[in-house]
């Protein structure tokens, strides 16, 4: 049949016309479609002069995006777009559903419900007609596909039958919908410093490529924190930028303004070069630990330019950093304006060796203390070797040129007056490096052993008390850097002398997914140095030696133990020991950390610290967490978490703890107690 000169299919057991042929009457398994709509009933009248259907027993209508309308009656346009049904039923396609005494489908789009019943829960097997875990029954209720939302006029939450929470009206956005305007997962509890806590986070869609989060959080003793995120995708790149602000108490002033603001953005300039920004500044060094937002100690600031051409890269960056501990002097901190790095590496020669240039330009700036300028420049060529019998070999040479600016340095010869110097050095070094992978497969696993061993030339010198060392003073040994040309961390200090290392490395791979991996490593210089500081591994002949050990089996183990111990004393100077055993279902971990106290520069006390905790899956809906960590040199805690959750299908619970031991200035020991309740979709089958 035909309506407003559109076709329309019908199926039925029977049809029947009157008279006039102007009243169509279908009966039994009728089934009407049009544009993707599709109504199905028992009885069909259509009325072709007013171009309406009416349609009982068993009604349904189906929409192309798969929401399926019950009712008893329906008085339907001929275009399956305008309709009134009493007794509805609605299913959405994320299972979510509707119930309402009446109702009008307007235009296609728009669905208003009279007395109306929503709910995200299936139906109880046990008891289908109970009431469901929670509900929201309204006076009225207009889902608008075109708009994207479903509004509640005079709505009333009810958790298993019992009314909770009244509103006049309120919005959410329709199925489907990833990104719409509204009030986010809201957080209650308490903190034992701030009182009674409550975080309620708004989403705001802005456009397509932004939107931004705004959360009000609520402390009893504290007022008000207003925390603001943004984040903005554009061509070539994206910004993130997160603010807060409050007039709260610190540990000298009983009102101030405090507050935060952490923003991000990256941009790709073209194919070669990219270019972002990061600034991170707190009002005050305990604000963002007192109100939980970081547990950072530095803050970093950045603005970067660089490009990537082939084997050749280039960077410039600058850096502020804030110091969060009380022993920082904001004076003394330098300003890095700027810092310029480039790296060239050439094809291969006729020997197969590389040739590489490695520069850098460095300024720092201080308000108390002396600035410096560093020009360096490290050119090197390299030659790779793998023998016919799989031996392989790397000899390298280079040469790192250093010059140095530094200005404001106290007089030794004039007290209170200030100097500026100019200095500089000329540091060769040559080395080659030997190793020796043999492998065996026997019985399903791989084996591999492979012995390395090395030497390094350089002569002696090269650190003279007038250069400054700004980049080098955490100085210690591990298994990372045992073998590196240069154990210091930065240019400022180069490693003189002759050394050589050796050491064993090995892996074991088996087809059920067992795995181990163990390296041992020691290094020896030629005559001994006063370069590095009593406690960092390599103030002796023979370096302390160094060493890992990582086991593996499936998802059900993992452990890795790291060590340094002292060749002559044969005492531990650092122990780092992390595992995890246990399936999903109950999976416990510990972690162990030990350091042994170390003079300056690096100025690293004795730590002695252990991490024990656990996840378990009690059943899949419920999930209980916890985890502790304790300091063993001062023989107390530090904190313990615990979490239980509840995913059940229609919603979530999550209950948190914190008891936090950390004392700092404004910031003390506290019991932290969150609350968080999420009404959701259900879960997929």
């Amino acid at each position: 049949m035909q309506s407003a000169n559109r076709p329309v299919s019908i199926r039925a057991d029977e049809v029947t016309h009157s008279r006039s042929g102007e009243v169509v009457t279908a009966t039994g398994n009728v089934e009407i479609a049009r544009d993707g709509l599709v109504l199905r009933a028992q009885r069909v009248l259509y009325d072709k002069t007013a171009d309406r259907m009416s349609a009982a027993g068993n009604v349904v209508l189906v929409n192309p995006s798969g929401d399926a309308f019950y009712a008893d009656t329906v008085e339907i346009s001929g275009d399956l777009k305008d309709a009134v049904a009493n007794g509805i039923r609605v299913r959405l396609r994320d299972k979510s559903r509707f119930a309402s005494e009446a109702g009008r489908l307007i235009g296609g789009t728009r669905t208003e419900f009279d007395t109306a019943v929503y709910t995200t829960c299936p139906v109880c097997k046990d008891d289908p007609a109970g009431a469901p875990p929670w509900r929201i029954r309204a006076q009225e209720v207009v889902r608008d596909t075109d708009k994207e939302t479903i509004a509640y006029r005079n709505a009333v939450l009810e958790v298993w039958g019992v009314p909770v929470l009244y509103t006049p009206y309120f919005e959410q956005p329709d199925v489907g919908v990833k990104r719409k305007t509204g009030m986010l997962v809201p957080t209650f509890g308490s903190h034992g410093d701030l009182g009674m806590i409550a975080r309620v986070p708004v989403f705001l869609e802005i456009a397509p490529d932004k939107d931004a989060t705004f959360t009000p959080i609520l402390t009893e003793n504290e007022g008000g924190v207003g925390l603001v995120e943004y984040r903005q995708r554009f061509h070539g790149g994206s910004l993130r930028a997160e603010g807060s602000v409050t007039s709260g108490s610190t540990e000298t002033e009983y009102r101030t303004l405090r507050g935060h603001f952490d923003v991000g953005i990256n941009y790709d300039i073209d194919s070669n070069w990219r270019s972002g920004a990061t600034v991170s500044v707190a009002s005050d060094d305990t604000y963002l630990g007192r109100y939980e937002f970081s547990d950072d100690r530095t803050l970093t600031s950045n603005v970067f330019l660089e490009g990537f051409f082939g084997r050749n890269y280039a960077a410039g960056n600058l850096y502020r950093f804030q110091g969060l501990r009380p022993t920082d002097d904001s004076n003394t901190i330098p300003l890095v304006m700027p810092e310029l790095d480039f790296s060239m590496l050439s094809a291969r020669d006729r020997l197969g060796g590389r040739f590489g240039i490695d520069g850098n330009v460095r300024s720092l700036v201080r308000s108390v203390g002396p600035d410096s300028v560093r020009m360096s420049l490290d050119t090197g060529w390299q030659l790779p070797y793998t023998s016919p019998r799989g031996q392989r070999l790397n000899l390298f040479a280079r040469l790192q040129t250093d010059g140095y600016w530094i200005d404001d340095l106290d007089d030794g010869d004039k007290p209170g007056e200030r100097t500026a110097d100019v200095t500089g050095r000329a540091f060769p070094q040559a080395g080659l490096d030997w190793r020796y992978p043999l492998v065996r497969h026997s019985g399903g696993f791989s084996q591999i052993v492979e012995p390395i061993m090395g030497f390094v030339v350089a002569p002696r010198g090269g650190n003279s008390d007038r250069i400054p060392n700004e980049d080098s003073l955490d100085l210690e040994l591990d298994d990372t850097n045992v073998f590196d040309r240069s154990r210091a961390t930065g240019l400022d200090l180069v490693e003189n002398g002759k050394r050589m290392y050796y050491g064993l490395q090995g892996r074991l791979l088996g087809h059920r997914r067992v795995e181990a991996n163990a390296f041992l490593g020691q290094s020896y210089r030629f005559g001994g140095s006063e370069l590095f500081p009593a406690g960092a591994g390599l103030d002796e002949d023979f370096s302390d030696v160094v060493g890992r050990v990582e086991l593996g089996y499936r998802e059900y183990l993992r452990f890795l133990y790291r060590f340094r111990y002292d060749y002559e004393r044969l005492r531990s100077r650092r122990d780092e020991v992390g595992a995890s055993f246990g399936p999903d279902a109950f999976r416990v971990s510990a972690d162990y950390l030990f350091i042994d106290r170390q003079p300056a520069p690096s100025g690293i006390e004795d730590r002695r610290e252990i991490n024990l905790g656990f996840d378990a899956k009690v059943t899949d809906s419920v999930t209980l967490r916890g985890e502790t960590q304790r300091d063993l040199q001062a023989g107390r805690y530090l904190w313990h978490r615990g979490e239980i959750g509840y995913r059940a299908d229609c919603y979530d619970i999550s209950f948190n703890f914190e008891r936090s031991m950390t004392r700092d200035r404004d910031i003390r020991p506290a019991n932290t107690f969150l609350l968080r309740v999420g009404l959701t979709a259900p879960r997929a089958n």
